[in-house]
């Protein structure tokens, strides 16, 4: 099989994995708390990685690590951004929230400017406005529709930006088993101090999903609730992050980022047929929008980065 197509492939199964992991969280928003969900997700999947990843991969010195800050300040972006994702799909539809946080792309492209030192032309910021605008058209600020709740996927989508900066200033050595396995520690560690912090506060959040999905107290859990956070969340998040790992390590970003807009679609389409909502018409066209400023953004780079190698090689020459 072609090269590429095993890229495609892997990135497409990737974006799948997570997109089954949204859906299943969502389903359980009304049933148990995020921070005991974060918990048993964080269990399973360390214990895949460390039983079922690293004997095949190679053994545990993959766990050692000569940069633990770098480790720390990214799993906490992380945490940072799927808390704030799956808080607001508590109360947002997950296609919109969806489509609120692919402005993430054209964050980075943003703050590469300041962070990395990246140029920036006209037709990339022009991309990157029409994505805003797509974003604007989603959660319609000053409008009756208009939702706090609604800015939280964009706060998710600003840590996710965190994640992507520090990652390819500082992650350049660093193996993708490593930093998911550290991930998962601070989901832990994380998951432990919500939980005990939130008992003690003894919080009342009124009716407020979002709220209730955060701040709940533990429930008890039955071998079925087990098996489909291990099946549905934590088995699909771990094993989709090393797809898409491996699948950024061996090709170019710009090629395989279009794909991921896949995540999309599957909203839209499991927003439909799971809870009967369809977005409408100005979300929609918001969502067409930032899938083609992500794209374009994507291609774009990847025109720049060819014409820099071509320049590097003419100079050394």
């Amino acid at each position: 099989m072609n090269n590429n197509y095993i890229g495609i492939l892997a990135i497409v199964l990737g974006t799948i994995c997570f997109s089954i992991n949204d859906i299943s969280v969502k389903l359980f928003s009304t049933d148990m708390p995020l921070h005991q969900l974060m918990f048993f997700r964080a269990i399973f999947a360390i214990s895949i990685l460390l039983f079922i990843v690293l004997p095949f991969y190679g053994g545990f010195k993959y766990l050692n690590t000569n940069n633990p800050t770098f480790h720390v300040f990214r799993g906490l972006s992380v945490v940072g951004a799927n808390t704030f994702f799956f808080i607001s799909i508590a109360e947002l539809s997950l296609a919109e929230a969806t489509a609120i946080f692919f402005i993430a792309p054209v964050l980075i492209t943003i703050f590469a400017v300041f962070f990395l030192k990246e140029k920036v032309g006209i037709r990339r910021s022009l991309a990157c406005f029409i994505g805003f605008l797509g974003m604007l058209f989603v959660i319609k600020p000053g409008t009756i529709s208009f939702e706090l709740i609604s800015l939280f996927p964009l706060i998710a989508a600003f840590f996710y930006t965190a994640l992507h900066i520090i990652t390819r200033k500082y992650g350049a050595q660093e193996n993708p088993i490593t930093m998911g396995f550290y991930i998962q520690i601070c989901f832990l560690v994380t998951s432990l101090t919500f939980a005990g912090g939130f008992y003690k506060a003894d919080l009342n959040v009124g009716q407020s999903n979002a709220l209730i999905f955060l701040t709940g107290s533990w429930v008890s859990v039955n071998t079925f609730d087990l098996l489909h956070i291990f099946v549905g969340i934590a088995f699909p998040i771990s094993i989709g992050g090393i797809l898409v790992s491996y699948a950024y390590k061996n090709h170019e970003a710009s090629f395989l980022a279009p794909f991921e807009y896949g995540a999309l679609v599957i909203a839209v389409i499991s927003t439909y047929l799971i809870w009967n909502e369809i977005p409408d018409r100005l979300s929609l066209l918001g969502i067409i929008l930032i899938i083609c400023s992500g794209i374009f953004v994507s291609l774009r780079e990847k025109q720049v980065s060819s014409i820099r190698s071509s320049r590097k090689l003419i100079y050394r020459r």
